[in-house]
């Protein structure tokens, strides 16, 4: 979930509260959190079928599901790693070291007509709170894709963020090491465009010790037809919409349209 303009929690040890953010104090954190509560190949097996049909190999990948990335190279993709935070990107380095893992916000990526396919998988737009930021973010995906390349990304749906446990319960996951839980809920903020302030509380048991932190930020959310229209104004055309791998969001599959002469 890279992006800009986040979050500001609290996190205790003991009696001592710090600022933290999710996304460069706990990188870590939060490449294990996408690690346990994403079925990795499911998600890689989800996304080959929608993309192999086109016959393109080299794949730019925004965002921080590094374990999903790890499976597309084992189906033998050629990956570029993109994520907006400096720790992001160490964890991403520590674990890919043989793929090139680089630090870029979506919305103003240093590349031009280099890649075939562009991934934005774990709903990045949703920190696109603004027609601005979509257009910046749109116009730099066109500049990183090749003539008629392919972008493939998911939104949170607008009629179903706020009706799963997903942003509005409690998620626990754990593996043999660690232990992670999770509770949250959503308030509403504006329909138009649909937004909502979301607030969690992480606690992280781990060797032994277990640490709590908060997280709130807002999340956009987007209808089908809405994302359509967006497309459009942004010199994609939409080549397919459909369900998305989890019970929160849709994907995408639209094309870059050919310059006109």
């Amino acid at each position: 979930m890279a992006a800009s303009n986040l979050l500001t929690k609290s996190i205790k040890h003991g009696d001592k509260m710090e600022n933290a953010n999710l996304y460069s104090n706990f990188a870590s954190i939060c490449a294990k959190f996408y690690d346990l509560i994403v079925d990795a190949k499911e998600v890689a097996d989800f996304v080959d079928a929608k993309i192999s049909r086109f016959k393109l190999q080299k794949i730019l990948f925004i965002g921080g599901f590094f374990s999903v990335v790890e499976e597309l190279i084992n189906k033998d993709y050629s990956l570029t790693v993109v994520d907006y935070t400096n720790e992001m990107v160490k964890e991403g380095k520590k674990r890919l070291p043989e793929t090139k893992v680089i630090k870029a916000d979506i919305r103003a990526l240093p590349f031009e007509n280099e890649f075939d396919v562009v991934l934005v998988i774990g709903r990045v737009f949703t920190h696109m709170y603004s027609e601005e930021d979509l257009k910046k973010a749109f116009q730099a995906i066109g500049k990183s894709l090749k003539s008629n390349g392919i972008l493939l990304f998911d939104n949170y749906e607008d009629t179903k963020i706020r009706k799963t446990n997903y942003f509005n319960g409690k998620i626990s996951v754990k593996d043999n090491d660690s232990e992670i839980t999770r509770d949250s809920l959503t308030e509403m903020i504006s329909e138009t465009p649909f937004i909502v302030n979301w607030k969690a509380t992480y606690t992280v048991k781990e060797g032994g010790k277990t640490q709590r932190f908060s997280d709130e930020m807002k999340h956009r959310a987007f209808s089908r037809q809405e994302m359509k229209n967006i497309l459009r104004k942004n010199n994609f055309k939409q080549i397919e919409v459909g369900d998305n791998f989890d019970d929160t969001s849709f994907y995408v599959i639209a094309q870059k349209n050919k310059p006109v002469r």
